[in-house]
């Protein structure tokens, strides 16, 4: 008895699938080999460099700060304050802590009570089997 797999049939998806692969490195190969060589494409495109920007004002006088921008960014620094020196942090914080508290006393009670709670004494009409309070 042989321990090995008996090999796998090719269905039609395992032949496009290695089609495709095929396919797509063949198509890939112009292009890399431009790449590699250094050699400059053929063709030449008309898109501009990196280096422009069509976006960008001609007016010097759009470019320049105005007296309002400076105006703002003074407003805006002076209004930086530390994040703990905000009461609405500690609001945060103290929320925060007051709930993983609750958390913590609320597991500590439900898994108290899951494994059996306190021991309680025996019953007085229940004689015969009786396991509390050591008896």
């Amino acid at each position: 008895m042989s321990t090995l797999a008996p090999p796998r049939k090719w269905t039609l998806s395992a032949a496009v699938a290695l089609a495709l692969t095929v396919t797509m490195a063949v198509v890939s190969l112009p292009r890399a080999a431009y790449a590699d060589v250094g050699d400059e494409p053929s063709s030449k495109s008309s898109e501009p460099g990196q280096v422009e920007d069509g976006d960008k004002p001609k007016d010097p006088s759009l470019l320049e700060k105005k007296p309002a921008d400076a105006a703002v960014q003074q407003q805006a620094q002076a209004n930086q304050v530390p994040f703990y020196e905000n009461w609405k942090f500690w609001a945060v914080a103290g929320v925060v802590v007051v709930g993983v508290a609750a958390l913590v006393v609320g597991g500590i009670y439900l898994n108290h009570s899951l494994n059996g709670g306190d021991v309680r004494p025996c019953a007085t009409e229940f004689q015969s089997r009786c396991f509390g309070e050591g008896r």
